[in-house]
C-alpha cells in the first residue's frame, strides 16, 4: 500500500544519511494522516464512549470527505487542515534541540515551509486513499494530551494488514489540535526530528531549508 510519504523513499528515524535520510517509510506523518482523513465514515466503527478529541477527528474527516466530492475546494481543504493541525508544535518538536538555536526569522521560515509541504501532500494524496475504512479503537489520556487510536482497514484488499494510527491531541486556544501522529508505533515527530537534526548537524540549517524549498519547487511532496 502506497501511503505517499512527504519525503518519498527515505528511511525513517535511526537509518541512513544524505539523500536516504529524506525518505520516510509508510509510518510517515502524511501517509498516516491522509489514510485517516480521506475516508467516508459510513463504514467506520465508533467507540462506545468517544470523547471530545475523537469527536473532533471524526467531524473533520466528515467535512474533508464532503469537500473532496466537489471541485475547486483546495482552499477550503487547506483551511480545514489548518484548523486541526498544530503546525507550531509540529515544527518545534521536529527540530528538537535545534529549535532553540534558531532565530525568530529562521523558525518562521521553517514552520511556513513545513506547513506548505504538509498541505500540498494532503491535497495531492487525499483522493488516492478513499478505499479505507477507519475503526476508532480507543481514546486514552497521556500526560496533558489525549491519544485517539484508530485502525485503517483496506476495503478492497482483505490480505492487506491494517494500519494502526494514533493521533496525539492537545487543547490549544480552546480547540483540539494534532501535535503528533504515531503510525504502527512510530512517531512522526521523532522520525522527523531524527532526519532534520541530522541534516542540520551535518550540513547546516540553510541546507535543510534548501531541501524543503526544492521539494516545494519541484512539486515532489
Amino acid at each position: 500500500m502506497d501511503v505517499c510519504p512527504l519525503f518519498r523513499g527515505a528511511q525513517a528515524a535511526n537509518g541512513g544519511g544524505g539523500r536516504r535520510s529524506w525518505n520516510v517509510k509508510r509510518t510517515n506523518f502524511v501517509g498516516a494522516l491522509v489514510l485517516s482523513f480521506a475516508v467516508s465514515l459510513a463504514g467506520a466503527a465508533g467507540l462506545a464512549h468517544a470523547g471530545a478529541a475523537t469527536d473532533v477527528v471524526k467531524a473533520k474527516q466528515t467535512a474533508l470527505f464532503d469537500l473532496l466530492k466537489k471541485p475547486s475546494n483546495d482552499a477550503k481543504v487547506s483551511a480545514m487542515f489548518d484548523e486541526l493541525l498544530d503546525y507550531q508544535a509540529l515544527a518545534e518538536a521536529s527540530l528538537g534541540s535545534e529549535w532553540a538555536a534558531r532565530s525568530d526569522a529562521e523558525k518562521a521560515e521553517f514552520s511556513d515551509l513545513l506547513k506548505q509541504l504538509v498541505r500540498k501532500s494532503y491535497e495531492r494524496n487525499l483522493k488516492k486513499t478513499l478505499d479505507f475504512n477507519i475503526e476508532y479503537t480507543a481514546e486514552e489520556k497521556k500526560g496533558d494530551a489525549i491519544v485517539v487510536k484508530t485502525r485503517a482497514v483496506s476495503k478492497k484488499d482483505a490480505r492487506s494488514e491494517p494500519v494502526e494510527i494514533a493521533y496525539v491531541m492537545a487543547e490549544k486556544n480552546g480547540a483540539w489540535r494534532v501535535k503528533d501522529i504515531i503510525t504502527d508505533d512510530v512517531s512522526l515527530v521523532s522520525s522527523y526530528r531524527s532526519q532534520f537534526t541530522k541534516i542540520v548537524k551535518k550540513d547546516g540549517f540553510p541546507a535543510l531549508i534548501k531541501k524543503m524549498k526544492d521539494k516545494l519547487a519541484k512539486g515532489d511532496v
